[in-house]
Formats: C-alpha cells, structure tokens, sequence
C-alpha cells in the first residue's frame, strides 16, 4: 500500500455513531511517516493492529436511544469487527479549511462561508485533487478508521456515551428533521475546525462537523473478504465511501 501521502466521500456509519452529522467535505490529508517525527500539522499514526468496524446493534441501539429516524440497515456495513495491521502513517490534525482549499484550489464550494470553517460540497475528484496537489493523499477507509478511535476502544473517542460538547452534530439548534433535541453543541451549522476536544491521537473532528472522503472503492463486504494487512478497496461499481459525521 502506498502510505507516501494522504487526506479524507459512499458511507460506512461506525466510529462517530449516527447521532452525528454535516455536509460533504474534505477531511485531514495524510503520508507516509517523515523522518524525525510527524510533520508540521500532522500527527503520527504507530504501525500495529486495531480493531476495525463493529457490532451493529449497538449502532442501532444508541441512534435509538435519541432519535426515532433510525434504520437497522444504516448499520450493516460495520460488520465483522476484524482485526488488521497498518504500517505507520501521518494524518493531518485538522479538517481542510476553506481557507486552505481556495488557497490550492482557487474557489471555494461552502454553503457556510468561513475561512476557518471546514470546506464542504466537496467532490470525491475535488477532495483527491486537493490533497495531491500539496503533496499528499487521501488516506484509506482503514487509516481514516484507526485515526478517528484515537487509539481507543470505546463507542465514542470520549467513552461510551453520548455528551454535548464533545462533537458537532445536528443538535437541538438544528433544522433537520432528525436532529437531536437532548444535546446543545453550541452550533448551528458547522463549526470552526478544531472547536471540540481532540482525541487520543491529537486529532480534530474525526465524529462530527463534516462527512469526511477517503480513497477506497466501496464494496458491501469488504470487512468479510478484505486482506488484514494495509487494506484498500479499488474497483468494483466506482462508489466512493465518505466516514465520521455531519
């Protein structure tokens, strides 16, 4: 696998939970480890196994706890857990502002304009564009996926629950119809990148603010015939898989 340079559109729920959602967008970009540590801006990911995807009914069973829009199959794509290795990687700590995408890309698609605020309406080609062009790369579903847990096992990267101020997500100042009257993230819309805590990587908004694009392919049962070694899905029908929420 090439690990010389990544950053992060099909969905696959898991890490981040129903419960939180935003718009299409591009997330961190990534690379192979550089000498001497991270680089500036990025956080280093250690080589080793993790425990990718999950156990649908308990997807299902905390988007019901606050919300009655759910689906079971929303969640069928986490299945099997399985265990995998991934050579070591760096990620960017940040989502890509809109500031740094009309800077590289000479506009800017945002509905909610704000050079802090992460760049959204993002195409899958746009996003990979993107990240190539400042010599990097969009990571694969399985480095999205190690880097968003934070080097944890809980539901959440904060635990096992649900709380406020923890991501953002369509909350009760929400004008959806499957927002989430219980919780108050203190936006409306999106916020400013790097406005809720990091996680145990150091890294921003990997649940919440934006639907993030990775580089694999989409493919129903990839977790069940996938390699267990650095995996990426390419081929099949062409759809793009798009993590974390919005």
């Amino acid at each position: 696998m090439d690990t010389s340079k990544l950053s992060p559109f099909y969905e696959r729920f898991s890490i981040s939970g129903v419960v939180l959602f935003l718009m299409f967008a591009i997330a961190p970009c990534a690379q192979a480890q550089g000498k001497g540590g991270a680089s500036p801006g990025m956080a280093l990911i250690p080589a080793g196994e993790f425990v990718q995807g999950g156990n649908p009914q308990i997807g299902f069973r905390l988007c019901v706890e606050h919300n009655d829009h759910c689906e079971r199959k929303w969640f069928r794509d986490e299945a099997p857990p399985r265990r995998i290795h991934l050579n070591t990687y760096e990620i960017d700590t940040h989502e890509v502002t809109q500031a740094e995408f009309k800077k590289v890309m000479g506009a800017n698609p945002s509905k909610f304009k704000g050079d802090n605020l992460p760049v959204e309406n993002v195409t899958w080609q746009e996003a990979d564009t993107y990240c190539r062009k400042v010599g990097k790369r969009l990571p694969t579903e399985a480095e999205w996926e190690k880097a968003a847990k934070g080097g944890v096992n809980t539901i959440y990267q904060w635990g096992n629950r649900m709380e406020s101020g923890k991501a953002n997500f369509c909350d009760a100042a929400c004008d959806e119809r499957w927002k989430e009257n219980q919780f108050q993230d203190g936006y409306e819309h999106t916020a400013p990148v790097g406005s809720f805590p990091p996680n145990g990587y150091g890294l921003f908004d990997m649940a919440g603010n934006v639907y993030e694009w990775v580089q694999d392919d989409y493919a129903y049962d990839a977790y069940r015939k996938g390699p267990r070694r650095n995996p990426r899905v390419s081929g099949r029908d062409g759809m793009k898989i798009m993590r974390g929420g919005s």
